[in-house]
């Protein structure tokens, strides 16, 4: 949801969730990583950074092709100062669909909202 935020739409989300291109079992490799920049681990997927924000590395995205099919249609925006890959609303929305839980529910009714909103001022 951090990357609908930064693409305009309203809501708020507890964590960031981070889309890494390696198999799930390297999840040491990405946490000794971030322990290394100063994060806490939480769980083996989730990281505390030292400003609170949660971080969860995602190693693949429910409903959306591959990592590599996917990473050529994301937008870069800057998020905490920091230019970084976000996945089109379209896509993100996609995801939510294929999840469903009733968070992701409100969710895609928010970005649905915010894409008729762009389209409006095409």
């Amino acid at each position: 949801m951090t990357a609908a935020n930064l693409q305009g739409v309203p809501g708020s989300t507890i964590d960031v969730d981070l889309w890494l291109d390696l198999p799930a079992r390297q999840y040491m490799t990405v946490l000794n990583l971030a322990r290394k920049s100063g994060a806490q681990a939480v769980r083996n997927t989730v990281v505390e950074l030292a400003d609170g924000t949660l971080v969860n590395f995602v190693y693949e995205v429910t409903g959306l092709p591959s990592f590599n099919n996917t990473i050529v249609k994301a937008k870069r925006l800057v998020w905490n100062g920091v230019k970084v890959a976000v996945l089109p609303l379209e896509l993100i929305c996609k995801s939510k669909a294929a999840i469903r839980r009733p968070k992701d529910l409100l969710h895609i009714k928010l970005i649905e909202q915010r894409l008729a909103v762009m389209e409006k001022l095409k």
